[in-house]
């Protein structure tokens, strides 16, 4: 046991991978969006502090930049944009400290072990790959042996992309015909000629 708490980088990939699993595991278990949105963000914080373990900081910093950050936000945006009833009910409900309990627990998990990351003196840092993998070679990698995987995904996100634009759209022309209906109705009630 004291064996293992001599190396804090197993111990802080092991902590960070039981958080990834338990909050993605919540992901895929919550029917509120919102609830499911705060675990995928504490999911990918903690395969961010993953890859900084593993040696790869620019991974881990693209991580929390792109998914952690922009994507998960225009996730927020959709589920708003989507929101079409004026009940809030439900966003009182997604504010209560049950909803932020556990996504705030786990990402303590990861703050304690980004903590003993931080404190522990650089020199003596192992990182469990062997060295630290500069971005030079993770660019090589990916437009080199793995291109056709890359532009595979673009297409994919294109596709996402576009199938959001229709989506958004139809729901928008069908709330405006909705309201459009409903003025040629008063105008009907009030006997004036639309």
């Amino acid at each position: 046991m004291l064996n293992l708490l001599a190396n804090a980088d197993v111990v802080g990939f092991y902590a960070l991978s039981l958080v990834a699993i338990i909050a993605s595991l919540r992901v895929v278990t919550h029917a509120n969006p919102v609830h499911a949105i705060l675990s995928l963000i504490v999911s990918l914080l903690a395969v961010a502090g993953i890859f900084f373990i593993l040696g790869a900081p620019f991974a881990g910093i693209l991580e929390m930049i792109v998914y952690a950050g922009a994507i998960l936000v225009l996730f927020v945006f959709v589920i708003m944009m989507l929101n079409l009833g004026n009940d809030t009910t439900q966003e009182k409900a997604w504010l209560s400290a049950q909803a932020w309990a556990t996504p705030t627990a786990l990402a303590l998990i990861i703050g304690a072990v980004l903590g003993a990351t931080i404190i522990g003196t650089p020199q003596d840092a192992v990182y469990l790959q062997g060295g630290v993998i500069p971005p030079k070679a993770v660019g090589q990698v990916l437009f080199g042996k793995y291109a056709l995987i890359v532009e595979m995904a673009a297409f994919l996100l294109l596709g996402a992309l576009v199938a959001a634009y229709h989506l958004g759209k139809k729901a928008l022309d069908d709330e405006n015909e909705s309201h459009f209906q409903d003025r040629i109705d008063e105008c009907v009630d009030k006997g004036v000629n639309p």
